[in-house]
């Protein structure tokens, strides 16, 4: 919850913190990263849009955390996001992150 709450408040620094340096990977509907730095990178870009974040659910599984959030943002097409965040966890740093959500608007904002 630290990871999300950072990113909620735009301290990437921190969020990257909480990522592993070695074997951190990401993958969701429109982007991919194989290590930690590009993925803070590509996260950062939400910043000047992202209102808030919605914590719906929080399930742990072993060393898997899977988030249910809403991401609340400034952009009419987009303003709500429902995304399922999973999390693999190993030495109290996050390796891999994987997010679930409906991309289409998303899409076609970058098409257009």
């Amino acid at each position: 919850m630290a990871f999300i709450n950072a990113i909620e408040a735009r301290d990437f620094e921190c969020a990257r913190g909480y990522l592993s340096d070695t074997q951190f990977t990401y993958r969701s509907p429109v982007s991919r990263a194989d290590n930690a730095d590009t993925f803070i990178t590509i996260i950062s870009r939400i910043g000047p849009i992202l209102e808030r974040i919605e914590r719906r659910r929080t399930f742990i599984d072993g060393s898997d955390v899977c988030s249910i959030l809403n991401y609340r943002t400034t952009m009419e097409a987009i303003k709500e996001v429902p995304v399922v965040q999973l999390a693999t966890v190993d030495a109290g740093k996050i390796i891999a992150l994987e997010a679930f959500f409906d991309a289409s608007e998303y899409n076609k904002m970058i098409a257009g």
